[in-house]
């Protein structure tokens, strides 16, 4: 029989394990999945205040169009290369394009 002790985030069971790296974990995905939509969507405003399509976007990049997507739809974890390679064919400073997302 586990004892569950209550204080702010942090649960130990009898046996001394702490759970309070799993839900700092929690935190941290969701963190992350909120950044990553953030981005994808600070992308998508970028690429249409320059009047680009998605398709004239992978042209000039080299990125494929359904990676775009996925980016701008923040649904999944991109590629570094990828990111750097868009704000440079987008002329996008890096720490300008961070500084109102963190």
């Amino acid at each position: 029989m586990a004892v569950i002790f209550l204080q702010p985030f942090v649960v130990e069971w009898r046996i001394g394990v702490s759970l309070s790296k799993t839900f700092d974990l929690m935190d941290d995905k969701a963190r992350a999945r909120e950044l990553r939509i953030k981005t994808g969507r600070k992308f998508a405003l970028e690429r249409a205040y320059r009047s680009l399509t998605v398709a004239q976007l992978a042209e000039r990049t080299g990125i494929p169009i359904e990676t775009i997507i996925v980016i701008e739809d923040g649904v999944s974890d991109f590629l570094l290369e990828d990111m750097l390679v868009l704000l440079n064919v987008l002329d996008i400073d890096i720490k300008e394009f961070f500084a109102d997302l963190i």
